[in-house]
């Protein structure tokens, strides 16, 4: 009996931790997508919906970047045909695409390729924030990409509650609180083109 009873509470420890964490996490998310809709930077969908347990793609997480930046203006310029053979001008964020990789924030697949509709992974989404940031030349060169920019991230504050698997795909939820802690980082001396 009494091992049966310990295996009991054990599981439901177990459960209720997890349920308390999720909660706090998903608590997390909304303030942080909030905040980012009050700055203007993050928009949700036509229908109202922020969507935050989705993935996020390549290009709409290029968007997001260039909006931290303030360079809109300069997207809308942008709309041409890319280096990239799989985005034209008529895409709709070919000119955010354009101006992510202009500013050194993003690369293409290595064939030629940007796979803008690819869902993007945590290991991009840091990599991206740290150079937003100015914190490239700051990476260990060392260690193997995307690690390295992970560990820098997590060394400027920028993570999540738990350890994450950078290849992972990320969801909406998990970007904006990695853009909202990134939004109090210092910037370090980077003037953008």
């Amino acid at each position: 009996m009494f091992k049966k009873t310990t295996v009991f509470m054990l599981v439901f420890v177990i459960l209720f931790s997890s349920m308390a964490f999720a909660a706090d996490v998903n608590k997390q998310r909304q303030e942080a997508a909030e905040r980012l809709i009050a700055m203007g930077i993050l928009t949700g969908f036509e229908d109202g919906s922020l969507r935050l347990e989705e993935n996020i793609t390549r290009e709409q997480f290029a968007t997001l970047a260039i909006k931290l930046l303030g360079k809109e203006s300069e997207a809308e310029k942008s709309k041409e045909d890319s280096i990239f053979k799989d985005v034209k001008k008529e895409r709709w964020s070919a000119g955010y695409i354009n101006v992510a990789v202009n500013q050194g924030l993003i690369v293409g697949r290595g064939d030629g390729t940007f796979a803008p509709s690819d869902k993007i992974t945590h290991g991009e989404i840091l990599t991206i924030l740290v150079r937003l940031l100015g914190y490239e030349k700051a990476v260990d060169p060392n260690k193997k990409w995307p690690q390295n920019f992970v560990d820098k991230a997590k060394e400027l504050g920028i993570d999540m509650a738990q350890d994450v698997n950078p290849s992972a795909h990320a969801i909406r939820g998990d970007v904006v609180v990695y853009v909202d802690k990134s939004l109090v980082v210092k910037l370090d001396g980077v003037s953008r083109k």
